[in-house]
């Protein structure tokens, strides 16, 4: 039994399907934070100097998802602008390292891709990055999973619940069902559901804000700036999407995040209608501290590392990325498989 519809649990049902387990998917199908994100199927090209495990998993397992996309599932290529040199270097040694095939541009060849920043950038490359549209990729990934065997139960609202040292799932048309192995594949929802448990975990819920600018007639590529303030855009069915790292302080000041948006949007692309930014919100659930494999965090709570409560036929799964969700769908095989 999968918990989750998302990106994380559709995979992960995947790749049990394929090691021959039935496998049945529960949730509601909202995409959750696989929706709420900038669409991006990384290369590692952004993470590759700073987090070269993300960049690495990225890099190996980002053509999986080239089976599903298709050629009717809209995509635009990646940008990396510098505005000096002097984080060039760097960069470029660490794709090299990676094996990431980037490509240097010209002004005139930047030209050719609409982009049209001022000040015009000092450095530019093409990027294996590619952003999609994720509900479409969604709905094809489900559509897989249910030709591989995978029982997509209809969509509603499931209550887990302890009984004795397992998790038993309930629902309005299952009634209570204790699964051999429950996958809780549930994004910045797996917190709230351990502690409905009193299952002990290290996991903490980040509110990550980013903006949309709400215009049809945009066409702008996937574009990362890779130094100054690192801003990204990437378009897609809804707008243009913006976002600046870092995690904002609590308590959050919505107009603060609102405006660090719209100056640095205005700052590298003045002919932009900045005012029709809008502030949007995308929530996270990471572990506390430091993790061995910051691309994948998958858990079996029949052995349960320090800082986990036990629960035996539980196993949490949580991607770095929605681009690494098939690096924690082979986690999750290898523990099932372990299991058995």
């Amino acid at each position: 039994m999968v918990l989750g519809t998302g990106f994380a649990g559709l995979t992960a049902a995947v790749r049990l399907a394929e090691d021959g387990y039935r496998v049945r998917c529960h949730g509601d199908r909202a995409m959750g934070a696989s929706q709420r994100n900038f669409g991006q199927l990384h290369s590692g090209a952004v993470y590759a100097p700073v987090l070269p495990e993300v960049a690495a998993a990225c890099w190996q397992h980002r053509t999986r998802w080239f089976g599903l996309l298709g050629s009717d599932i809209p995509r635009t290529y990646g940008l990396a602008l510098f505005s000096a040199y002097d984080e060039v270097e760097r960069y470029t040694q660490a794709w090299s390292n990676l094996g990431i095939p980037v490509r240097p541009l010209s002004a005139g060849k930047l030209d050719c891709f609409g982009v049209g920043p001022c000040p015009a950038p000092e450095a530019a490359f093409a990027l294996p990055d590619v952003s999609v549209d994720v509900s479409a990729l969604h709905a094809r990934t489900a559509t897989h999973a249910a030709d591989l065997g995978v029982a997509l139960a209809p969509p509603e609202s499931c209550a887990v619940v302890r009984s004795g040292d397992d998790v038993i799932l309930w629902g309005p048309s299952l009634g209570y069902y204790r699964p051999s192995t429950l996958v809780l594949a549930t994004g910045h929802h797996t917190a709230h559901l351990l502690d409905l448990l009193g299952l002990q975990h290290p996991l903490s819920i980040s509110r990550l804000p980013y903006g949309v600018l709400d215009r049809s007639d945009l066409r702008h590529p996937l574009t990362y700036w890779l130094d100054g303030d690192l801003l990204a855009l990437s378009p897609q069915p809804d707008g243009l999407h913006v976002a600046l790292p870092g995690r904002p302080t609590e308590p959050v000041d919505e107009a603060k995040e609102h405006y660090r948006l719209a100056a640095s949007l205005s700052q590298r692309w003045p002919a932009l209608p900045v005012e029709k930014l809008r502030l949007a919100w995308g929530q996270v659930a990471e572990p506390t501290g430091s993790r061995p494999d910051p691309s994948a965090l998958v858990v079996d709570l029949s052995s349960p590392p320090p800082g986990w409560g036990r629960a035996a036929n539980l196993i949490v799964c949580l991607p770095g990325k929605w681009t690494t969700a098939w690096h924690s769908a082979d986690q999750v095989a290898q523990a099932v498989g372990a299991r058995a």
